[in-house]
Protein backbone atom coordinates (compact mmCIF):
# COMPACT_ATOMS: atom_id res chain seq x y z
CA UNK A 1 0.00 0.00 0.00
CA UNK A 2 1.52 3.40 -0.86
CA UNK A 3 1.96 6.35 1.83
CA UNK A 4 -1.49 7.75 3.21
CA UNK A 5 -2.68 10.45 0.62
CA UNK A 6 -2.64 14.34 1.36
CA UNK A 7 -5.82 15.38 2.81
CA UNK A 8 -7.70 18.31 4.29
CA UNK A 9 -6.84 19.72 7.43
CA UNK A 10 -10.44 19.78 8.56
CA UNK A 11 -10.69 15.56 7.55
CA UNK A 12 -7.69 15.47 9.90
CA UNK A 13 -8.72 16.90 13.03
CA UNK A 14 -12.17 14.80 12.40
CA UNK A 15 -9.86 11.68 12.18
CA UNK A 16 -7.78 12.72 15.03
CA UNK A 17 -11.13 13.40 17.41
CA UNK A 18 -12.63 10.06 16.08
CA UNK A 19 -9.16 8.29 16.80
CA UNK A 20 -9.07 10.03 20.67
CA UNK A 21 -12.75 8.38 21.21
CA UNK A 22 -11.96 4.78 19.84
CA UNK A 23 -10.03 3.55 22.81
CA UNK A 24 -13.20 4.41 25.15
CA UNK A 25 -15.67 2.96 22.75
CA UNK A 26 -13.64 -0.16 22.15
CA UNK A 27 -13.85 -0.71 25.92
CA UNK A 28 -17.70 -1.26 25.60
CA UNK A 29 -16.79 -3.77 22.13
CA UNK A 30 -17.35 -7.36 23.86
CA UNK A 31 -20.54 -6.63 24.64
CA UNK A 32 -21.60 -4.15 22.07
CA UNK A 33 -21.00 -0.59 22.47
CA UNK A 34 -24.02 2.19 22.79
CA UNK A 35 -24.94 4.44 19.98
CA UNK A 36 -21.88 6.97 20.97
CA UNK A 37 -19.49 4.13 21.42
CA UNK A 38 -20.61 3.16 17.53
CA UNK A 39 -20.74 6.77 16.24
CA UNK A 40 -17.56 7.24 17.36
CA UNK A 41 -16.12 4.15 16.15
CA UNK A 42 -17.98 4.44 12.95
CA UNK A 43 -16.23 7.72 12.09
CA UNK A 44 -13.11 6.39 12.43
CA UNK A 45 -13.67 3.92 10.45
CA UNK A 46 -14.86 6.58 7.58
CA UNK A 47 -11.31 7.85 8.32
CA UNK A 48 -9.73 5.11 7.89
CA UNK A 49 -11.13 3.59 4.87
CA UNK A 50 -10.75 7.24 3.41
CA UNK A 51 -7.17 7.57 4.20
CA UNK A 52 -5.66 4.60 4.26
CA UNK A 53 -7.94 2.61 2.00
CA UNK A 54 -9.89 4.32 -0.90
CA UNK A 55 -7.19 7.53 -2.10
CA UNK A 56 -4.00 5.24 -1.20
CA UNK A 57 -5.28 2.43 -3.69
CA UNK A 58 -6.56 5.24 -6.26
CA UNK A 59 -2.95 6.59 -6.09
CA UNK A 60 -1.46 3.07 -6.73
CA UNK A 61 -3.66 2.61 -9.75
CA UNK A 62 -2.71 5.87 -11.39
CA UNK A 63 1.04 4.98 -10.67
CA UNK A 64 0.39 1.56 -12.17
CA UNK A 65 -1.55 2.97 -15.29
CA UNK A 66 1.28 5.10 -16.12
CA UNK A 67 3.72 2.85 -16.24
CA UNK A 68 1.52 0.27 -18.29
CA UNK A 69 1.28 3.57 -20.76
CA UNK A 70 4.82 4.36 -20.78
CA UNK A 71 5.68 0.48 -21.51
CA UNK A 72 3.08 0.17 -24.35
CA UNK A 73 4.23 3.34 -26.31
CA UNK A 74 7.81 1.56 -26.15
CA UNK A 75 6.45 -1.42 -27.32
CA UNK A 76 4.29 0.73 -30.31
CA UNK A 77 7.67 2.18 -31.09
CA UNK A 78 10.17 -0.95 -31.16
CA UNK A 79 8.17 -4.15 -30.97
CA UNK A 80 10.46 -6.84 -29.23
CA UNK A 81 10.47 -10.04 -27.33
CA UNK A 82 11.67 -7.61 -24.47
CA UNK A 83 9.26 -4.59 -24.85
CA UNK A 84 6.39 -6.96 -25.31
CA UNK A 85 7.48 -8.40 -21.94
CA UNK A 86 8.06 -5.49 -20.41
CA UNK A 87 4.15 -4.23 -22.01
CA UNK A 88 3.37 -7.80 -19.84
CA UNK A 89 4.46 -7.01 -17.13
CA UNK A 90 3.10 -3.64 -16.49
CA UNK A 91 -0.21 -5.49 -17.47
CA UNK A 92 -0.41 -7.63 -15.02
CA UNK A 93 0.67 -5.21 -12.35
CA UNK A 94 -1.87 -2.53 -13.48
CA UNK A 95 -4.80 -5.19 -13.65
CA UNK A 96 -3.84 -6.46 -10.31
CA UNK A 97 -3.84 -3.14 -8.72
CA UNK A 98 -7.08 -2.33 -10.22
CA UNK A 99 -8.71 -5.33 -8.86
CA UNK A 100 -7.80 -4.22 -5.71
CA UNK A 101 -10.55 -1.30 -6.58
CA UNK A 102 -13.32 -3.61 -7.54
CA UNK A 103 -15.47 -2.40 -4.15
CA UNK A 104 -14.90 1.12 -4.37
CA UNK A 105 -17.17 1.59 -7.77
CA UNK A 106 -19.87 3.61 -5.02
CA UNK A 107 -22.97 5.26 -6.29
CA UNK A 108 -20.77 8.98 -6.42
CA UNK A 109 -18.13 7.89 -9.13
CA UNK A 110 -20.18 5.25 -10.66
CA UNK A 111 -21.87 7.89 -13.11
CA UNK A 112 -18.88 8.53 -14.18
CA UNK A 113 -18.36 5.53 -16.09
CA UNK A 114 -14.47 5.23 -15.32
CA UNK A 115 -14.79 1.85 -13.64
CA UNK A 116 -16.53 0.81 -17.05
CA UNK A 117 -14.08 2.72 -19.58
CA UNK A 118 -11.00 0.89 -17.55
CA UNK A 119 -12.08 -2.85 -17.40
CA UNK A 120 -15.03 -3.89 -18.89
CA UNK A 121 -14.97 -7.69 -18.63
CA UNK A 122 -15.21 -9.62 -21.42
CA UNK A 123 -13.59 -7.30 -24.17
CA UNK A 124 -15.48 -8.20 -27.57
CA UNK A 125 -12.98 -9.07 -29.45
CA UNK A 126 -14.49 -8.85 -32.62
CA UNK A 127 -15.41 -4.77 -31.67
CA UNK A 128 -11.28 -4.42 -31.45
CA UNK A 129 -10.68 -6.26 -34.42
CA UNK A 130 -12.69 -3.56 -36.48
CA UNK A 131 -11.43 -0.54 -34.10
CA UNK A 132 -7.88 -2.33 -35.27
CA UNK A 133 -9.08 -2.56 -39.11
CA UNK A 134 -9.78 1.04 -39.45
CA UNK A 135 -8.44 3.40 -41.93
CA UNK A 136 -8.97 6.34 -39.75
CA UNK A 137 -5.95 8.32 -37.53
CA UNK A 138 -5.42 6.13 -34.23
CA UNK A 139 -5.19 8.10 -31.16
CA UNK A 140 -6.40 8.44 -28.59
CA UNK A 141 -9.97 10.80 -29.21
CA UNK A 142 -10.36 8.01 -31.73
CA UNK A 143 -10.18 4.95 -29.00
CA UNK A 144 -12.56 7.54 -26.36
CA UNK A 145 -14.78 7.04 -29.63
CA UNK A 146 -15.18 2.95 -28.91
CA UNK A 147 -17.24 1.38 -26.56
CA UNK A 148 -15.92 0.21 -23.29
CA UNK A 149 -16.23 -3.56 -24.35
CA UNK A 150 -12.92 -2.62 -26.85
CA UNK A 151 -10.74 -1.04 -24.83
CA UNK A 152 -9.63 -0.59 -21.00
CA UNK A 153 -7.60 -3.79 -19.47
CA UNK A 154 -9.22 -6.36 -21.29
CA UNK A 155 -8.90 -5.20 -24.70
CA UNK A 156 -5.52 -4.46 -23.98
CA UNK A 157 -5.20 -7.68 -22.28
CA UNK A 158 -6.07 -9.49 -25.90
CA UNK A 159 -3.97 -7.23 -28.01
CA UNK A 160 -0.93 -8.31 -25.70
CA UNK A 161 -1.13 -11.84 -25.26
CA UNK A 162 -3.24 -13.29 -28.09
CA UNK A 163 -1.69 -14.87 -30.95
CA UNK A 164 1.49 -14.41 -32.12
CA UNK A 165 1.63 -10.72 -30.92
CA UNK A 166 5.14 -9.76 -32.79
CA UNK A 167 3.85 -10.32 -36.00
CA UNK A 168 0.56 -9.21 -35.20
CA UNK A 169 2.10 -5.53 -34.47
CA UNK A 170 3.69 -5.60 -37.84
CA UNK A 171 0.31 -3.52 -38.41
CA UNK A 172 1.01 0.10 -37.54
CA UNK A 173 -2.46 0.94 -36.77
CA UNK A 174 -2.44 -2.33 -34.41
CA UNK A 175 0.74 -0.91 -32.88
CA UNK A 176 -1.51 2.92 -32.65
CA UNK A 177 -4.85 1.18 -30.86
CA UNK A 178 -2.34 -0.91 -28.44
CA UNK A 179 -0.13 2.63 -27.27
CA UNK A 180 -3.75 4.53 -27.27
CA UNK A 181 -5.86 2.13 -25.43
CA UNK A 182 -3.44 2.08 -22.74
CA UNK A 183 -2.93 6.07 -22.91
CA UNK A 184 -6.79 6.03 -22.66
CA UNK A 185 -6.41 3.10 -19.15
CA UNK A 186 -4.34 5.62 -17.99
CA UNK A 187 -6.41 9.25 -18.86
CA UNK A 188 -9.33 6.96 -16.87
CA UNK A 189 -7.64 6.05 -13.97
CA UNK A 190 -6.39 10.30 -13.08
CA UNK A 191 -10.01 11.54 -13.63
CA UNK A 192 -10.92 8.36 -11.20
CA UNK A 193 -8.51 9.62 -8.78
CA UNK A 194 -9.57 13.31 -9.61
CA UNK A 195 -12.89 12.33 -9.14
CA UNK A 196 -12.24 11.10 -5.39
CA UNK A 197 -9.76 13.71 -4.36
CA UNK A 198 -10.55 16.37 -2.17
CA UNK A 199 -9.17 19.04 -4.73
CA UNK A 200 -11.18 17.54 -7.30
CA UNK A 201 -14.65 16.01 -7.36
CA UNK A 202 -14.46 15.36 -3.12
CA UNK A 203 -15.80 12.03 -3.16
CA UNK A 204 -14.09 11.90 -0.29
CA UNK A 205 -15.92 14.45 1.42
CA UNK A 206 -19.48 12.86 0.49
CA UNK A 207 -18.11 9.96 1.45
CA UNK A 208 -17.09 11.05 5.02
CA UNK A 209 -20.37 12.94 5.04
CA UNK A 210 -22.32 10.43 5.02
CA UNK A 211 -21.48 9.31 7.98
CA UNK A 212 -24.86 7.33 9.27
CA UNK A 213 -26.08 3.64 10.24
CA UNK A 214 -26.39 0.84 7.97
CA UNK A 215 -29.85 1.17 7.79
CA UNK A 216 -29.79 4.63 5.78
CA UNK A 217 -29.36 3.33 2.25
CA UNK A 218 -27.30 6.63 1.42
CA UNK A 219 -24.77 5.69 3.88
CA UNK A 220 -21.03 4.73 3.17
CA UNK A 221 -21.42 1.89 4.72
CA UNK A 222 -24.70 0.78 2.93
CA UNK A 223 -23.15 1.44 -0.24
CA UNK A 224 -19.50 -0.10 0.84
CA UNK A 225 -21.29 -3.60 1.54
CA UNK A 226 -23.56 -3.29 -1.16
CA UNK A 227 -20.35 -3.01 -3.25
CA UNK A 228 -18.64 -5.72 -0.70
CA UNK A 229 -21.77 -8.08 -2.19
CA UNK A 230 -21.54 -7.50 -5.58
CA UNK A 231 -18.00 -8.31 -5.49
CA UNK A 232 -18.72 -11.17 -3.38
CA UNK A 233 -21.69 -12.50 -6.17
CA UNK A 234 -19.04 -11.64 -9.25
CA UNK A 235 -16.41 -14.02 -7.55
CA UNK A 236 -18.73 -17.07 -7.00
CA UNK A 237 -20.76 -16.47 -10.41
CA UNK A 238 -19.03 -14.45 -12.78
CA UNK A 239 -15.26 -16.08 -12.02
CA UNK A 240 -16.15 -19.37 -11.57
CA UNK A 241 -19.77 -20.86 -11.44
CA UNK A 242 -20.11 -19.34 -14.98
CA UNK A 243 -17.10 -20.98 -16.68
CA UNK A 244 -17.35 -24.54 -14.30
CA UNK A 245 -21.14 -24.80 -15.76
CA UNK A 246 -22.75 -24.58 -12.75
CA UNK A 247 -26.46 -23.23 -12.46
CA UNK A 248 -26.10 -18.96 -11.25
CA UNK A 249 -29.68 -19.82 -9.54
CA UNK A 250 -31.98 -22.36 -8.57
CA UNK A 251 -34.00 -21.74 -11.88
CA UNK A 252 -30.80 -21.93 -14.31
CA UNK A 253 -29.79 -25.33 -15.81
CA UNK A 254 -25.78 -26.84 -15.10
CA UNK A 255 -23.86 -27.05 -18.37
CA UNK A 256 -20.83 -28.02 -19.72
CA UNK A 257 -17.72 -26.25 -18.67
CA UNK A 258 -16.42 -23.42 -20.54
CA UNK A 259 -13.08 -22.58 -19.77
CA UNK A 260 -13.40 -19.23 -22.51
CA UNK A 261 -15.53 -18.13 -20.04
CA UNK A 262 -12.89 -17.38 -17.22
CA UNK A 263 -11.56 -14.06 -16.68
CA UNK A 264 -8.24 -12.96 -18.46
CA UNK A 265 -8.26 -15.91 -20.83
CA UNK A 266 -5.35 -14.63 -22.62
CA UNK A 267 -2.88 -13.46 -20.09
CA UNK A 268 -3.49 -16.93 -17.82
CA UNK A 269 -4.19 -14.17 -14.75
CA UNK A 270 -7.47 -15.53 -13.88
CA UNK A 271 -6.57 -16.68 -10.28
CA UNK A 272 -3.82 -13.56 -10.11
CA UNK A 273 -7.22 -11.25 -10.29
CA UNK A 274 -9.46 -13.17 -8.41
CA UNK A 275 -7.01 -12.85 -5.36
CA UNK A 276 -6.40 -9.04 -5.72
CA UNK A 277 -10.45 -8.45 -5.52
CA UNK A 278 -9.70 -10.47 -2.26
CA UNK A 279 -6.94 -8.53 -1.28
CA UNK A 280 -9.36 -5.11 -1.77
CA UNK A 281 -12.09 -6.65 0.45
CA UNK A 282 -9.45 -7.60 3.34
CA UNK A 283 -8.57 -3.91 3.24
CA UNK A 284 -12.11 -2.66 3.86
CA UNK A 285 -12.89 -4.80 6.78
CA UNK A 286 -9.65 -4.34 8.64
CA UNK A 287 -9.27 -0.44 7.47
CA UNK A 288 -5.81 -0.71 5.59
CA UNK A 289 -4.79 -1.43 9.31
CA UNK A 290 -6.88 1.35 10.65
CA UNK A 291 -9.87 0.99 11.87
CA UNK A 292 -11.73 -1.31 10.14
CA UNK A 293 -15.32 -2.98 9.64
CA UNK A 294 -14.55 -5.86 11.92
CA UNK A 295 -14.09 -2.82 14.25
CA UNK A 296 -17.37 -1.65 14.23
CA UNK A 297 -19.07 -5.06 14.14
CA UNK A 298 -17.40 -5.31 17.78
CA UNK A 299 -18.53 -2.42 19.29
CA UNK A 300 -22.22 -4.39 18.06
CA UNK A 301 -21.38 -7.55 19.49
CA UNK A 302 -21.53 -9.38 15.96
CA UNK A 303 -20.87 -13.02 16.37
CA UNK A 304 -21.57 -16.39 14.73
CA UNK A 305 -21.51 -19.10 16.78
CA UNK A 306 -19.34 -17.20 19.63
CA UNK A 307 -16.38 -16.06 17.29
CA UNK A 308 -16.40 -12.21 16.50
CA UNK A 309 -18.09 -11.81 13.10
CA UNK A 310 -15.32 -9.58 11.38
CA UNK A 311 -12.48 -12.59 12.53
CA UNK A 312 -14.64 -14.52 10.83
CA UNK A 313 -14.81 -12.91 7.42
CA UNK A 314 -10.94 -12.47 7.39
CA UNK A 315 -10.66 -15.93 7.70
CA UNK A 316 -12.81 -16.89 4.94
CA UNK A 317 -11.54 -14.64 3.00
CA UNK A 318 -8.17 -16.16 3.48
CA UNK A 319 -9.70 -19.38 3.42
CA UNK A 320 -11.10 -18.35 -0.20
CA UNK A 321 -7.66 -17.02 -0.77
CA UNK A 322 -5.86 -20.37 -0.41
CA UNK A 323 -8.22 -22.18 -2.65
CA UNK A 324 -7.49 -20.00 -5.44
CA UNK A 325 -3.88 -19.93 -4.66
CA UNK A 326 -4.17 -23.86 -4.70
CA UNK A 327 -5.33 -23.51 -8.79
CA UNK A 328 -1.98 -21.23 -9.79
CA UNK A 329 -2.40 -20.94 -13.05
CA UNK A 330 -3.89 -23.54 -14.56
CA UNK A 331 -7.97 -22.20 -14.40
CA UNK A 332 -8.54 -22.67 -17.63
CA UNK A 333 -7.61 -26.32 -17.58
CA UNK A 334 -8.83 -26.90 -14.19
CA UNK A 335 -12.06 -25.84 -15.12
CA UNK A 336 -11.98 -28.24 -18.87
CA UNK A 337 -11.26 -30.64 -16.15
CA UNK A 338 -13.99 -29.45 -13.74
CA UNK A 339 -11.57 -30.32 -10.78
CA UNK A 340 -11.90 -30.87 -7.19
CA UNK A 341 -10.01 -28.24 -6.67
CA UNK A 342 -12.13 -25.59 -8.75
CA UNK A 343 -15.52 -26.94 -7.04
CA UNK A 344 -13.58 -26.50 -4.00
CA UNK A 345 -13.44 -22.76 -4.33
CA UNK A 346 -16.83 -22.32 -5.82
CA UNK A 347 -17.89 -23.70 -2.43
CA UNK A 348 -15.44 -21.40 -0.74
CA UNK A 349 -17.01 -18.11 -2.47
CA UNK A 350 -20.12 -19.41 -1.58
CA UNK A 351 -19.36 -19.21 1.98
CA UNK A 352 -17.96 -15.55 1.57
CA UNK A 353 -21.08 -14.14 -0.20
CA UNK A 354 -23.39 -15.41 2.41
CA UNK A 355 -20.84 -14.30 5.22
CA UNK A 356 -21.57 -10.16 3.57
CA UNK A 357 -24.72 -10.67 1.87
CA UNK A 358 -26.56 -12.07 4.94
CA UNK A 359 -24.44 -12.20 8.07
CA UNK A 360 -22.57 -8.61 7.48
CA UNK A 361 -25.57 -6.50 6.23
CA UNK A 362 -27.99 -8.20 8.93
CA UNK A 363 -25.78 -7.33 11.56
CA UNK A 364 -25.15 -3.78 9.87
CA UNK A 365 -28.78 -3.10 9.39
CA UNK A 366 -27.86 -2.24 5.37
CA UNK A 367 -30.31 -3.72 3.35
CA UNK A 368 -28.74 -5.15 0.04
CA UNK A 369 -30.69 -3.28 -2.86
CA UNK A 370 -28.66 -4.71 -6.19
CA UNK A 371 -30.64 -7.33 -7.98
CA UNK A 372 -28.92 -10.79 -6.45
CA UNK A 373 -28.81 -14.22 -7.60
CA UNK A 374 -30.77 -16.73 -5.33
CA UNK A 375 -28.46 -19.71 -5.86
CA UNK A 376 -26.21 -19.23 -3.64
Amino acid sequence: MTALHPFRPALAVAAVLAGLTLTAAACDSSEGGGTEDRAAIRQSLLADLANRVILPAHDAFVTDAEALGAATAAFADAPSESTLGSARSAWRKAAGTWRQLSALNLPGVRFGLYHNRISTWPANTGFVEEAVATEETVDLAYVERRGSNARGLPGLEYLLFEGDVLADMADPQRRAYARFVAADVESQARALRDKWSAEGGDEIGAFLAADTEGRDLQSSVSRVVNEMAMVAEDLRYMKVGRPLGIARSATDAAGAPDPSLVESPYAGASMALFREDLVGLRALVTGGGGTGLDDYLATLGAEIDGQPLGAVLLAQIDATDRAAAALGDGYQQAVADRSPQAEALYAETGTLLRLIKTDLANWLGVSITFSDNDGD
